[in-house]
């Protein structure tokens, strides 16, 4: 039930209009956009309205569609009308009228009238509360501009979800960016559809504007974007679930726009939310063809560019090629659409639109009635923008359309002229008539019948021939071929010397024999003359290898596959037709083999027919004798008549068909799929492992396998075709080796030929035979076999034994064969080669740079094993030595180490060669994983022993060789870590080395390294590195510790881990003390402290510690950073840090350690100390110093929060485990007590002393802290109960301890402290009691007041603050008015004590010469807290003695503080203690206030006025006879200071201020009562002013009138109209006063001045016509005027025209009547001519009286204008006299106001005037 109503409460809290609350709806009132908040508060609807009404009218200026909004929002009646009156009809009406304003506004924000009409519903309808969405979105195009900042500025703090993404710019005021807009709209879908809707609804009223729709165009598209990459999901379904999504809430939007078609920035906008929909989602066709149908059923003449635009991309994603019938429709019919298109296609993509229309135009065709299709196919045709592919599928639509025609007999003349027209342009055109071509055959038509309805011909043109890679010629390239054929026949000549075509690569016979084949390949009638020309000599082909040797090399070269084939059909023929001939042709196996690896597989086929014959023709000769080799073809001459043809190796007949028949034969049909398939086969049937399955009938002998393959070999090496060989050794390097016949050796000759090369002859081969020279070069070194026992040495060989340098590509490929070989070598040869190599690398610079690079990059490759290495290792040695002068030992020995000596090295080349060739053989060690080789690390220190004497003799740093040797060691050391079974010789290790390289280099790599490999060491051999560890320490301390790399943070963490246990565990074997031991390595690290980067310091000592031992160390490093840094605070920062992580025992152990070490600094003959801290030491530091940072550092360390927590849970815990924490708390504070007492006159160190003991106890509870010092307090020496008091104060200050035993225990400890309050002598510890008492009450006193009483009276009493101590009684004061605030009426037994010597020592302060300020103060505070808490026992005598006490104080001219301490207190006085004795003190003590200066009086004055206002009425009222009276009093203060001598009267600016202060009190007081209760005191105080003084004392009368009347020029001045009827009072007096009083008399100008200021503000605020009264205006009108004619010089004309005048024309403001002016007129103008006045007195005589009458008359006409110069008549004469006065200033001011009578009347006087 109460939740229910608490939520109907919040709903209605939420919803209220806050119609009864008066502050919220003048807030709600000055929210606006143009006006600041303090400005808008105050301003009326009337106001409002008629700044913002011309706002309108300058919109409607602009825009007439604004007038309708002059009858309804900005008409006069809406300035009454409020919404909240309304009813809900009503209000939905005026929301209607509103957002149809702010909807036409939108585009005119910029404007400044803009913002003032729609400031006018702001602040009149509250659009921004009611309308906020449709505000918003108004405003939300101009995000960017401080506009929009000054509407979030106004906007309720709860903005509806819809806008959610404005509250963060709303609450700090900053625009909102576009991309968080974008956001909003992306993922708040009521966002994006109150923008969509909105912007429809303005575009449905033409209210639209290119800002608006530009801004939500690009937002929204950005958001559907963002939308549709949001569905992205791992199943399809639920992204087209969540794609579907998006496209119902997009969609509707779409069409709506669509719609709007005369809204063209709108539609087009939609066609970009239609292109992003279509690029990120998956649409279906159906869908993409209701878009576009869309599109093209609402474009226009603007839209449609970006329709075409958009549809182009819609058709991008479709399945279908098609376009929707009435798409189609809409574009053919669309003139000049084709123009477009083209414009399109150099931007877009427009392909699939037209390839879409037209394929929709040809479904039209056959609609003969229309030929707008047909007539925008040709028409695109014409254009030529479709690409050949395309134009192909348009060819074959129109034929298949025009034979669909042409068979339904429905083809009508002008369809036919038309397609008979396009088809003519594809015939007549070169590159179209073959795309026609091609669509005649893929369309399967009739073309006879077609060309019959057509009337033109489709089949004349010839059909290409299918000939591969020839392209399609015409009738004219056929002709000009026919002729080059022709000509190249003509120029090869009829004969050639030339033997074989295989002699060689160069021939130009053969290139022009080669050129004709190529030309005559495509016909048999050319082939034919081709080979009957003479030059074949075909008739003598078996006896010449002349013609059979073209065919060969020419189907083996890179030829067009075709003519290839061509070549091998000619040689299968004619082996065909020579089979009866028996003649031996195995010289063309190699070349058939090598084409059954062609990549063409038209080649391979023809190639299978040649083996097939070739097999035919073996099978013949098979059984010839074997000695007839001159019966085989090409014998002797093949390669020409040389000796290379002679050395070729020939293989019998049998073998020949054999290796024929057996092994390749019977794989035919897979050489032709495969051409891989000839060298499996082939290599397995050398080697004798066939592949078949019949191994006894396909296997061959081995001796037909040696056979063959030296036979394949011999060819390979002699064919001059690259092409052939790289095939054939692809084969044979397969092969190692067959009987007694190795690859290497027998194809060895073609390693010697293609070394010789240089890169000219290799580029020739590359251009001729298009080969790839690094395949062939790899398969040329691949004949070297790895498993061949000189094969090393012969790929050395070939780079190194030649007259000339090696190619660079060849050294690389010969280095390459041998890294691939290398794994297979023998161990020896590994040794060997690898010797080799390192002397090749490490030549001289005089060898060729490749080969010793290349022997590098060799050695940095290849595995090397440990000997290898161990042998590379020990050269360094000797390249050293070997750089060494030669001299006697006794020079040696003068250079040696121990003299630093530089190296006098007999060539600076030769000592760059040696250190390089010791880098390179590090380097490869380095790279060879020399972990795994544990044999090196001899070798390894003999290098490093050679390299520091090397760096000795240089003076060079060495850094890089020394890292990479210390890297080397550091890496084995670190394996030998992790594998403790890996044994090595120790005895190789020399720390002496490794600590060398720590001290002397300056590399920090170097120094790094060495460090680790100590810290390796240490844990391997820690016997050989502990006795020198320490120099590493030292040097860490000034170098390693400072850095700030990853890398140095790890060598230090690994030598601290490492070395520091076995150091630690060597001192312990050798029972050595070991902080004595390690203190060098402690000084280390504490004196890098600073340099340690900060990040760093914590971790690192952390590690330290931990591996030193927190219970031996933790005190030592402690006592050497605080005694290095003292209190730095990041030194105790990191202390405490430290020991955080420790148990409390741990911490206490520590410490009692650490105070050992003080009191051991203490000592005349310091032990421990002298060793850790120095102290005795040769610098002469002073143990007194050294022991007070000590004992600060132990203070902060004390106040760790986490140790008291833990000492808190130790002490309050029973257990007997936490005995040993008692112990040594015990320990330390004995410790610290022992240290104070022998301290005791160092005051320092005793100040320190005193610190780290109230940490010590500060670590306490609060009980036991206070028993602790309790037992303290009991010793003598008041220096440490002092101190133990401040320690308690400190304590009680910060303490949260609110549990009863604490409260409990503290205030039983009272009475100790008031023991030592009444017993001690010392004023300094008093003073510390009565603070610790002050706290108690503060803290605990309402627990147990009785305890807090007995202190305050103690406090109050003699013991305390009647004391003659000024300081003790300051702090007495203090204490009491503390316990005052604490106990509140508890105290009032103390009262009597408190007041009479409060009182008493603030008066005999204040009249002391000597003024203690401090004690003023605290008895002020005092007071207060007296006036605070129990003001009803401020009695009469207390409250006089308050105000006298105060007032003397006011006199005394003290401190400003002072001051401010005097008034709280007084200001307190009168708000609490009883208003009728304020009121009564005040009146009774105002003489005494008066004698003590104006300072004290204006104190008074306040008082009295803070009464009044903090008072109720009724309090007021009823003192009205005690206020009266001290009212009279205050009144009379000018006439009783000035009546005094000068001497002891105030100045006259004090009397001035008092009286403004005695006014304002009046004022308030008058606030306070009615009319019935003042309106007698009013007359009183107006007897008493005017008639209260005897006539005779005219002065003192003069001076209390003035009083009186500034007091009513305040009174009229702030009543106003509510009190101008009291003028009736003063009226005679005021007339009186105006006769009598002279503005040019000394006495008598202040009285005249306040009366002309207090007529002023009576005759300004008279609102009930009092002064209109004839009585009443008689009355003063003739004395007031008649001032005018005080005017008789300068300065009386300044005082009459700054204070007469405007009081006269106030007056006649005042009296606001025709009669009233005419008499006021009247009475002036006597003033403007000379003569005498009706009075008896001088007229204007006076040109100054007639100057000042001027001056009135002009302020009158500027004041009342046409009112008064009704009177212009009367005035036209003077002013007639006056143009012409004798005094010039009297005629420039006339002159001046007849220009102002003209500008009021607007017409001339000249013709008025006489």
């Amino acid at each position: 039930m109460a939740s229910s109503l608490t939520a109907q409460l919040s709903q209605i809290a939420a919803t209220s209009t806050h119609q009864l609350d008066l502050k919220a709806q003048r807030v709600a009132h000055s929210k606006s956009l143009i006006f600041e908040q303090r400005d808008a508060v105050s301003q009326s609807f009337d106001t409002l309205y008629q700044i913002c009404y011309e706002g309108f009218q300058e919109l409607c200026a602009l825009d007439s569609r604004f007038s309708k909004f002059r009858r309804t929002i900005f008409s006069e009646q809406s300035k009454t009308e409020d919404r909240l009156d309304m009813n809900a009809e009503q209000n939905k009406e005026l929301d209607t009228v509103l957002e149809e304003f702010l909807a036409l506004v939108g585009s005119r924000l910029l404007l400044q009238p803009a913002v003032k009409a729609v400031e006018w519903l702001v602040r009149r309808f509250r659009v921004h509360e009611h309308n906020i969405s449709f505000l918003l979105l108004t405003f939300l195009p101009y995000h960017t501009m401080e506009l929009f900042k000054a509407l979030l500025s106004i906007l309720p703090e709860n903005l509806p979800p819809t806008f959610k993404i404005l509250n963060p710019y709303r609450r700090s005021l900053t625009l909102p960016p576009r991309h968080a807009i974008v956001h909003s709209a992306s993922t708040n879908n009521s966002f994006l559809a109150a923008l969509n809707h909105y912007v429809l609804q303005v575009s449905k009223s033409r209210a639209h504007y290119q800002g608006l729709l530009a801004f939500w165009a690009g937002v929204a598209t950005e958001a559907v974007a963002n939308m549709l990459d949001s569905t992205s999901s791992g199943r399809r379904q639920v992204e087209r679930r969540n794609q579907e999504d998006v496209l119902l809430q997009i969609l509707p939007v779409l069409h709506s726009g669509f719609c709007l078609s005369k809204v063209p920035e709108l539609v087009i906008g939609c066609y970009m939310i239609c292109i992003v929909i279509a690029n990120k989602a998956s649409l279906e066709d159906n869908v993409l063809d209701g878009l576009m149908e869309a599109i093209v059923g609402t474009w226009s003449q603007e839209t449609r560019l970006a329709a075409m635009t958009c549809l182009s991309v819609l058709v991008q994603h479709k399945n279908s090629p098609g376009l929707p019938r009435s798409v189609v429709k809409s574009i053919t019919r669309f003139e000049n659409s084709l123009d477009l298109i083209v414009d399109l296609h150099t931007r877009y993509s427009i392909t699939g639109l037209l390839l879409g229309l037209i394929d929709g135009c040809v479904q039209e065709i056959h609609n003969q009635k229309d030929l707008s299709p047909l007539m925008f196919i040709d028409t695109a045709i014409q254009r030529d923008i479709l690409e050949s592919e395309d134009l192909a599928k348009v060819m074959v639509l129109i034929l298949r359309a025009a034979a669909d025609l042409q068979a339904s007999s429905r083809m009508a003349e002008e369809s036919r002229t038309i397609l008979s027209r396009m088809i003519q342009h594809f015939t007549e055109s070169e590159s179209l008539a073959p795309i026609l071509q091609n669509a005649i055959g893929e369309s399967n038509i009739d073309i006879n019948a077609l060309e019959m309805a057509l009337e033109t011909a489709l089949g004349n043109i010839a059909a290409p021939m299918a000939i591969e890679d020839v392209e399609m010629e015409d009738v004219a390239d056929a002709v000009e071929k026919e002729d080059a054929f022709a000509k190249a026949l003509e120029d090869i000549s009829q004969s050639t010397e030339e033997v074989s075509f295989l002699a060689g690569v160069s021939s130009s016979t053969y290139d022009q024999l080669a050129y004709a084949f190529i030309l005559a390949a495509g016909s048999k009638e050319k082939v034919l003359k081709f080979t009957d020309l003479p030059i074949l000599r075909r008739d003598a082909s078996l006896q010449s290898p002349l013609y059979l040797s073209f065919f060969i090399r020419f189907f083996s070269g890179p030829y067009p596959p075709v003519s290839r084939t061509a070549a091998i059909e000619i040689v299968t023929a004619y082996l065909s037709e020579s089979v009866s001939k028996s003649f031996n042709m195995q010289a063309i196996l190699p070349y058939i083999v090598s084409s059954l690896c062609d990549p063409s597989e038209r080649v391979r086929r023809g190639t299978a027919s040649l083996l097939a014959s070739f097999e035919r023709t073996c099978a013949k000769v098979k059984n010839e004798d074997e000695s007839k080799p001159q019966s085989s073809w090409g014998f002797g001459d093949i390669y020409g008549k040389t000796e290379r043809s002679k050395s070729l190796r020939w293989i019998s007949p049998r073998s020949v068909y054999k290796a024929t028949h057996r092994a390749l034969l019977p794989a035919l049909e897979e050489y032709v799929l495969d051409p891989t398939q000839i060298g499996s086969l082939l290599k397995s049937a050398i080697r004798g492992t066939s592949s078949t399955t019949d191994t006894s009938d396909s296997e061959l002998k081995k001796s037909v396998r040696q056979e063959l393959f030296t036979f394949l070999c011999s060819h390979a090496i002699l064919t001059p075709l690259y092409a052939v060989k790289i095939r054939l050794l692809k084969i044979l390097n397969h092969i190692g080796k067959i009987g007694s016949a190795t690859r290497t050796e027998e194809l060895s000759p073609i390693l010697d030929q293609w070394r010789l090369l240089d890169d000219d002859s290799v580029a020739n081969i590359a251009k001729i035979e298009q080969v790839n020279i690094p395949e062939l070069e790899g398969q040329i070194l691949e004949i070297v076999s790895a498993k061949h026992k000189n094969s090393v040495d012969i790929l050395v060989s070939s780079v190194t034994s030649q007259p000339c340098a090696p190619r660079t590509d060849f050294v690389k490929a010969v280095f390459t064969r041998l890294s691939q070989i290398w794994p297979s070598l023998k161990e020896d040869s590994r040794t060997n080669a690898a010797d080799t190599f390192l002397e090749m690398a490490l030549g001289p610079s005089t060898v060729d740079g490749e080969l010793p690079n290349a022997c590098r990059d060799l050695l940095l490759t290849v595995d090397l094993s440990g000997h290898i290495l161990s042998r590379f290792l020990n050269k360094i040695s000797a390249y050293i030595v070997d750089t060494e002068p030669q001299g006697s030992a006794a020079k040696r020995r003068r250079t040696s180490q121990n003299n630093m000596v530089a190296m006098n090295t007999r060539d600076p080349k030769e000592l760059s060669q040696m250190i390089g060739q010791v880098t390179f053989i590090l380097e490869l060690i380095d790279g060879s994983s020399p972990e795994n080789h544990p044999q090196l690390l001899g070798g390894l220190f003999q290098t490093l022993a050679a390299l520091h004497h090397l760096k000795l003799k240089l003076q060079a740093e060495m850094g890089y060789l020394l890292s990479l040797v210390l890297g080397i060691m550091l890496a084995i050391i670190n394996k030998a870590k992790l594998s403790p079974k890996l044994k090595f010789d120790t005895s190789v290790i020399r720390p002496d080395l490794i600590i060398d390289c720590v001290r002397t280099s300056q590399s920090p790599q170097v120094q790094n390294s060495a460090l680790l490999l100590v810290a390796g060491l240490a844990t391997i051999a820690p016997e050989l590195i502990l006795h020198s560890v320490m120099p590493i320490f030292t040097f860490m301390g000034s170098n390693v510790l400072k850095k700030d790399d990853q890398y140095s943070a790890l060598v230090i963490d690994q030598t601290i881990d490492q070395v520091v246990p076995p150091l630690i565990q060597s001192l312990h074997n050798q029972k050595r003390d070991v902080v004595s031991g390690t203190s060098e390595l402690l000084l280390s690290f504490t004196a890098a402290f600073e340099h340690i980067p900060s990040h760093r310091r914590l971790r690192l000592f952390e590690a330290l510690i931990t591996k030193l031992g927190a219970e031996d160390f933790l005190f030592a490093v402690f006592a050497m950073l605080a005694n290095r840094y003292g209190t730095d605070r990041d030194v105790l920062g990191m202390m405490t840090s430290l020991v955080g992580n420790l148990g409390v025992e741990r911490q206490l152990l520590s410490y009692t350690k650490y105070l050992s070490l003080v009191q051991d600094a203490l000592l005349p003959k310091p032990n421990l100390s002298h060793t850790l801290l120095g102290v005795g030491g040769e610098d002469g530091k002073d143990p007194s110093r050294i022991a007070a940072n000590l004992l600060q550092t132990l203070s902060h360390l004390l106040q760790s929060a986490s140790l008291r927590s833990q000492m808190n849970k130790a002490f309050d815990s029973d257990d007997a485990a936490v005995a040993p924490i008692h112990n040594l708390f015990s320990r330390i504070l004995e410790q610290l007590l022992a240290l104070a007492d022998t301290v005791r006159g160092n005051k320092p160190v005793s100040k320190a002393c005193g610190d780290a003991l109230g940490s010590l106890l500060g670590a306490l509870s609060l009980v036991d802290f206070l028993d602790t010092i309790e037992v303290l307090l009991r010793r003598p020496n008041d220096d440490l109960r002092r101190r133990v008091l401040r320690l308690l104060e400190n304590r009680l200050e910060q303490s949260h301890d609110r549990d009863s035993a604490s409260q409990s225990r503290v205030l039983v400890f009272l009475s100790t402290l008031v023991g030592i309050l009444e017993e001690s002598p010392d004023v300094l510890l008093k003073h510390a009691a009565v603070v610790c008492i002050d706290r108690v009450a503060e803290k605990y006193g309402k627990k147990d007041p009785d305890f807090v009483v007995g202190a305050a009276r103690v406090v109050a009493g003699e013991s305390c603050i009647g004391q003659a101590d000024d300081r003790i009684r300051v702090i007495g004061m203090l204490c009491l008015a503390s316990i005052t605030e604490v106990l509140g009426e508890a105290i009032i037994p103390v009262l009597p004590e408190i007041f009479s010597r409060s009182f008493g020592l603030l008066k005999a302060t204040l009249r002391s010469s000597r003024k203690y300020l401090q004690l003023h103060d605290a008895i002020y505070s005092l007071i207060s807290a007296l006036l605070s808490h129990i003001p009803w026992m401020i009695s009469d005598y207390h409250l006089n003695n308050i105000l006298q006490l105060s007032f003397m104080s006011a006199a005394a001219d003290l401190p400003e503080e002072c001051n401010d301490n005097r008034r709280e207190a007084l200001r307190l006085l009168a708000r609490h203690v009883d208003v009728n004795e304020t009121f009564k003190a005040v009146e009774f003590n105002w003489s005494f206030a008066l004698s003590e200066g104006p300072k004290a009086v204006g104190e008074l004055l306040e008082v009295t006025n803070l009464c009044i206002e903090k008072h109720p009425k009724s309090s007021t009222i009823k003192n009205v006879p005690v206020l009266a009276k001290l009212l009279e009093k205050a009144l009379d203060i000018r006439r009783t200071q000035f009546s005094l001598s000068d001497t002891s009267r105030y100045g006259a600016d004090d009397v001035n201020d008092i009286e403004s202060q005695v006014n304002d009190m009046a004022i308030k007081m008058i606030y306070k009562l009615n009319d019935t209760i003042f309106r007698p005191l009013f007359v009183q105080l107006t007897e008493w002013a005017t008639k209260g003084i005897r006539e005779s004392d005219s002065t003192g009368r003069l001076l209390r009138l003035t009083t009186f009347f500034k007091f009513l020029g305040s009174f009229f001045g702030t009543l106003k109209s509510i009190v101008t009827s009291y003028s009736s009072y003063i009226i005679e007096s005021t007339v009186e006063i105006l006769n009598t009083a002279r503005c040019n008399d000394k006495e008598s100008k202040g009285l005249w001045l306040a009366t002309m200021q207090m007529l002023r503000s009576s005759f300004e605020h008279d609102q009930d016509e009092f002064w209109q009264s004839p009585t009443h205006l008689a009355a003063i009108s003739t004395p007031l005027v008649t001032q005018l004619s005080r005017s008789t010089n300068p300065p009386t004309l300044k005082l009459i025209t700054a204070e007469a005048i405007p009081t006269i024309v106030e007056l006649a403001s005042a009296a606001d009547s025709p009669e009233n002016h005419k008499e006021l007129n009247t009475a002036i103008m006597k003033f403007m001519r000379p003569g005498m006045s009706s009075d008896g007195r001088n007229g204007g005589d006076n040109p100054y009286t007639r100057l000042a009458a001027v001056r009135c008359e002009f302020s009158l006409t500027e004041r009342l204008g046409e009112e008064w110069l009704a009177l212009l008549p009367e005035m036209l004469p003077y002013i007639s006299e006056l143009m012409e006065d004798d005094d010039e200033n009297v005629e420039k001011e006339v002159r001046r106001w007849v220009l102002a009578i003209e500008e009021v009347l607007g017409e001339k006087l000249d013709d008025m005037l006489v």
